[in-house]
């Protein structure tokens, strides 16, 4: 497949699965959470939502060229390499593709008029290296079904 992530996954004719794609994984993420972090993890989403009720998916539709571009580099390694399972290449690069992701959202919710929102994310950005390394099976699988759709 030829051209970028964000140019292949975010074009006219891909935004909105995609978009609905990823809100899927985000919700799977968030109820698959267990014990007290789970808790209190599903309970901030909860208000978000509650908050706005398109809050969360707009949220993903500003993030996501950002991240696509954050994690062209590991696909552009994934694909040269001739790896089966981006979930899995993407997983054994977690820690550094948190990072990148995290410095996205940081930047973000900083710049954010959501305060209240900005503050609920600042309460919990000290597990969230953690949940995004967890999630990067996902989120690769995510990338790889979509880009296949797009072949």
């Amino acid at each position: 497949m030829a051209g970028s992530l964000r140019d292949v996954l975010l074009s006219d004719e891909n935004r909105d699965a995609f978009v609905a794609d990823a809100r899927t994984v985000l919700d799977e993420e968030v109820r698959a959470k267990r014990g007290p972090t789970g808790v209190m993890l599903k309970g901030a989403y909860k208000t978000v939502n509650a908050v706005h009720a398109t809050f969360v998916n707009s949220v993903i539709r500003v993030l996501l060229p950002d991240f696509l571009e954050q994690l062209q580099p590991h696909w552009d390694a994934f694909t040269s390499a001739g790896e089966r399972d981006f979930g899995t290449f993407l997983a054994g690069r977690g820690d550094e593709a948190a990072d990148e992701l995290l410095a996205i959202v940081d930047r973000r919710a900083e710049a954010s008029a959501y305060r209240s929102i900005a503050k609920l994310y600042g309460q919990l950005r000290g597990q969230a290296h953690k949940h995004v390394v967890q999630a990067l099976p996902r989120v690769g699988t995510l990338i790889q079904r979509g880009m296949a759709a797009a072949d």
